[in-house]
């Protein structure tokens, strides 16, 4: 006995097509099962979201820039325009500048025309294994960042990450 007769049909008895459809039936159904009842993604998700608080530092921008940055509410990433979070508060400090003097050593020293503004931001964060995610813009200590609000624009440093906001993960 033949396994494929010549209408195609397995041992004379069932369609090939016939099998393949049932295969794919199945298939789906398994994956539908396994994606609803395998492993939970909604509950693993909302279990790593927490608020959390970071500080970025801006240095040597002008006090009107800083003043802007006051009356802002809400952040955004400059480049993507992902929601970061809501201003918390933001210190402003005058800044340093190196210069040289008239002999030729290099001076450091505070000015009146440029500010430092150190600006805290509260939002959701995404905790991860190695990995805080804030709305799709990836957050770690020390690196940089570009930030808009309705007011101002400027690009800073991460100096400072409070997950204690939230509860650490």
């Amino acid at each position: 006995m033949r396994l494929l007769d010549e209408k195609g049909r397995i041992f004379g008895k069932v369609s090939i097509i016939d099998v393949l459809i049932v295969v794919i039936l199945l298939g789906v159904a398994g994956w539908f099962g396994y994606a609803m009842f395998g492993k939970n993604l909604h509950k693993d998700v909302a279990e790593r979201e927490r608020t959390i608080e970071i500080t970025v530092v801006t240095t040597g921008i002008r006090p009107t820039t800083a003043e802007a940055i006051k009356k802002s509410t809400r952040m955004f990433e400059f480049k993507t325009g992902a929601y970061i979070g809501d201003l918390v508060g933001v210190r402003i400090e005058p800044a340093e500048v190196w210069t040289v003097s008239a002999d030729g050593r290099l001076l450091r020293m505070k000015t009146e025309d440029r500010v430092d503004a150190y600006v805290t931001i509260r939002g959701q964060a995404r905790i991860g294994e190695d990995v805080i995610i804030m709305n799709g813009v990836e957050v770690r200590v020390g690196t940089s960042i570009g930030l808009k609000s309705k007011m101002a624009v400027f690009t800073g440093y991460i100096t400072d990450m409070n997950l204690e906001a939230g509860g650490t993960p």
